[in-house]
């Protein structure tokens, strides 16, 4: 489950370090889109969400091992987040903990909707849209 993760964990690694943070958050949708929708031979869906979908008592406890994994891969994006707020590419008031949710929550809902068979181009369509939204509103004078 470790060397699979670090397919994942990689993704946020190569994001996290560019220089411009509407890149680092298309790269990590688009790049998690991408690998969601491999190959099913060479890719059989994220074995990391289907292991802590199913955890139970009489299995391995795998919940606390996934919620390590993606806490890094939040971790370091909110400290990228956390980044651009303090070098003012974002305004002072953003909210670093909710935008890296909001990035994380869809990443897994990406990886659920590839389970469940969604096409490449509606994954694509839909972490493109997202990565819109965000910077829309990023860039969208606040009330």
């Amino acid at each position: 489950m470790r060397t699979y993760a670090e397919r994942y964990r990689e993704i946020y690694r190569r994001a996290v370090a560019g220089k411009d943070l509407r890149a680092v958050i298309d790269r990590i949708l688009v790049d998690s889109v991408h690998e969601f929708t491999r190959p099913s031979d060479i890719h059989p869906g994220c074995l990391l969400s289907s292991a802590a979908m199913t955890d139970s008592t009489s299995t391995l406890d795998t919940s606390a091992y996934y919620a390590d994994l993606h806490g890094w891969n939040e971790r370091a994006l909110l400290a990228r987040i956390e980044r651009a707020v303090q070098d003012g590419e974002l305004v002072a008031t953003t909210d670093a903990a909710a935008l890296a949710g909001l990035v994380q929550s869809v990443v897994h809902g990406l990886s659920a909707r590839a389970n469940l068979g969604t096409a490449h181009e509606d994954l694509l369509a839909t972490a493109q849209l997202t990565h819109e939204l965000i910077c829309r509103h990023l860039t969208s004078p606040t009330p």
